[in-house]
């Protein structure tokens, strides 16, 4: 049995899931997604409801990447999320070719519609190809004229911090951009992100999970 600890927002996180976010374990999409739903309605929701920036939920990435029909992946989740009209977009890639559980790798897309530039952030540099089949898939759609790799993205030291390294860079960018809503996300110093902030960054959304899931059973109880 693997209980449900917290419900927030559109994401369910499980007992199994929290444990992910201790040292050694590779993220799913469950961790990644949650993040993304609290960036969109807690840290950065002026933000987002501005049009800003925008958080896609890693298992929609999913989809998309894998929906071989553009016009219903256009129709269902493209066009209601009215990503046309987001300044800065990002997507959490995954390196699984399934629509079941599993993958080997994380790395982000980040759209930016003031230059229409895709780029591609990786920890690793072996989620290439996903980027570039998505790339190809959805450039139209963002009227993107480009894709780039940023080779200044941090690297990770083992196998298991590809999650972690892209909620660490979504949430720089993200905080830089709102900052500033006209910075150059190639300009970015990314030297922030090393392995001791992405060892206290899985602490602290543990913590946050941890909180959130107490708050709402007390709220619950009362």
């Amino acid at each position: 049995m693997d209980p449900l600890i917290l419900n927030f927002n559109d994401s369910l996180v499980y007992e199994s899931d929290l444990s992910l976010l201790n040292e050694g374990n590779w993220l799913n999409d469950r961790i990644i997604g949650f993040v993304c739903d609290y960036f969109e309605n807690k840290i950065f929701k002026n933000e987002c409801d501005m049009s800003l920036v925008a958080f896609i939920n890693p298992s929609t990435v999913q989809y998309l990447k894998l929906c071989e029909d553009f016009d219903e992946a256009a129709a269902c989740f493209l066009e209601p999320l009215n990503l046309k009209n987001k300044k800065i977009i990002f997507l959490p890639l995954n390196s699984n070719q399934s629509v079941d559980a599993g993958g080997t790798h994380w790395s982000f897309l980040v759209i930016d519609n003031r230059n229409s530039i895709a780029k591609h952030l990786d920890s690793i540099g072996s989620n290439i190809k996903e980027a570039e089949s998505f790339y190809k898939k959805y450039k139209k759609f963002f009227n993107a004229k480009k894709l780039e790799s940023l080779s200044n993205f941090p690297k990770q030291i083992n196998s298991s911090d590809c999650g972690a390294y892209v909620i660490a860079g979504i949430e720089l960018i993200a905080e830089y951009f709102k900052q500033n809503n006209e910075a150059d996300i190639a300009e970015i110093d990314f030297g922030l992100i090393s392995p001791n902030y992405i060892r206290d960054l899985r602490k602290k959304y543990k913590n946050l999970i941890i909180l959130l899931s107490s708050l709402q059973k007390s709220n619950e109880c009362t």
